[in-house]
């Protein structure tokens, strides 16, 4: 399990990304605490805190708490930033992700596996040179 600073240090470093990346940022905190196991992270609506789920978080391991608790606060700090479809969201996700960690790693795979199934054959499209299209 992580110490409090871990996530604390890790938001800081998605803040930094997004504004190089976007130019937006929000402020924002990190309560981490056990809910319903299915749900990764969220958000309230109207509150600036991301919650982050201790029940999977307890089951990483320790070489790959940072790039997992990287893509939940991400994920949760695009929502904080107004951008509420979750489809879009898991896409940036994606895309911020692959490119700060590359495709070999946890992080990649970890948003990969939690995005729309049409966004991943169209980003697994553009490896293979033949690039999909929504018309």
């Amino acid at each position: 399990m992580p110490t409090l600073e871990t996530p604390y240090s890790i938001l800081n470093e998605i803040v930094r990304d997004v504004l190089a990346k976007s130019g937006r940022s929000t402020s924002a905190e990190i309560q981490l605490m056990p809910f319903d196991p299915r749900v990764l992270g969220f958000v309230k609506a109207g509150q600036n805190v991301i919650y982050v789920n201790t029940i999977p978080l307890k089951s990483i391991g320790s070489d790959k708490v940072r790039e997992y608790l990287y893509v939940v606060i991400l994920h949760e700090y695009f929502h904080l930033l107004g951008i509420a479809d979750e489809r879009e969201v898991r896409r940036m996700t994606v895309e911020m992700v692959s490119e700060k960690f590359g495709e070999d790693s946890y992080a990649h795979r970890l948003s990969m596996s939690l995005a729309d199934p049409r966004d991943v054959t169209l980003i697994n499209s553009w490896k293979h040179g033949k690039p999909l299209s929504y018309m």
